[in-house]
């Protein structure tokens, strides 16, 4: 059952964060108001607030703060067929990384 209330849309981009020195992820897809994150060592658990910066293509750094709604953990056999990371329900997106998420929907509807 499809819980999301806003679309994805499938985008690489860096993400760095602190744990407890700077480590660096990759993003799977955005929304608007959610992000996941691809990674096997963040360490965080469900329900925990964590703050992280996404690198834009241009260059901007877009520091953003969310609620992790999932974890997920793949055994190491299955690395290829499944993802591990979080999936982190954004508090109060910025302006500008709404802006961006809504580029990339306009840019896949004028592809199709």
């Amino acid at each position: 059952m499809e819980k999301r209330k806003t679309g994805r849309v499938v985008k690489r981009l860096e993400v760095k964060f602190q744990s407890p020195v700077e480590k660096t992820a990759i993003t799977n897809d955005l929304s608007e108001t959610g992000i996941f994150i691809k990674t096997t060592n963040m360490g965080v658990t469900e329900g925990s607030i964590i703050s992280f910066k996404v690198n834009l293509p241009n260059t901007q750094e877009i520091p953003l703060t969310g609620r992790v709604a999932r974890s997920i953990r793949t055994m190491l056999g299955l690395i290829g067929e499944s993802k591990s990371g979080i999936g982190v329900h954004l508090v109060n997106p910025p302006e500008n990384y709404v802006n961006y998420v809504q580029s990339l929907f306009i840019n896949q509807v004028n592809s199709i």
